[in-house]
This record gives C-alpha cells, sequence and structure tokens, in this order.
C-alpha cells in the first residue's frame, strides 16, 4: 500500500480531516518533490488548538 501523505505547506485542519476520514493516525509529510520531511501523528496533534 502506498502511505498516505501531505505536503509541508497544508494546514493541520487538512491533516486532521484526512485522518478522520481514512481512520489513520499519521501521515507522512513530504516535500513538492515528494521527498520524505517527516511523519504527523494524530498525538502532535493535540497540542495545538485543532482538537
Amino acid at each position: 500500500r502506498e502511505p498516505k501523505t501531505i505536503t509541508s505547506h497544508e494546514f493541520a485542519a487538512t491533516a486532521l480531516a484526512i485522518m478522520e476520514q481514512t481512520k489513520i493516525t499519521s501521515l507522512v509529510v513530504v516535500d513538492g518533490d515528494m521527498k520524505l520531511e517527516g511523519i504527523v501523528h494524530l498525538h502532535d496533534l493535540w497540542g495545538t488548538q485543532m482538537m
């Protein structure tokens, strides 16, 4: 399977929406060339005002 990805310039709200829609807890963060920049986990968003 292909991992779900998000670009580094997307908002946290977008990441949360993707996680909720696909019922996953983390996304691979990539740049515009699809190179790995990191991983964002649902727990990372807990510290924001998103949740």
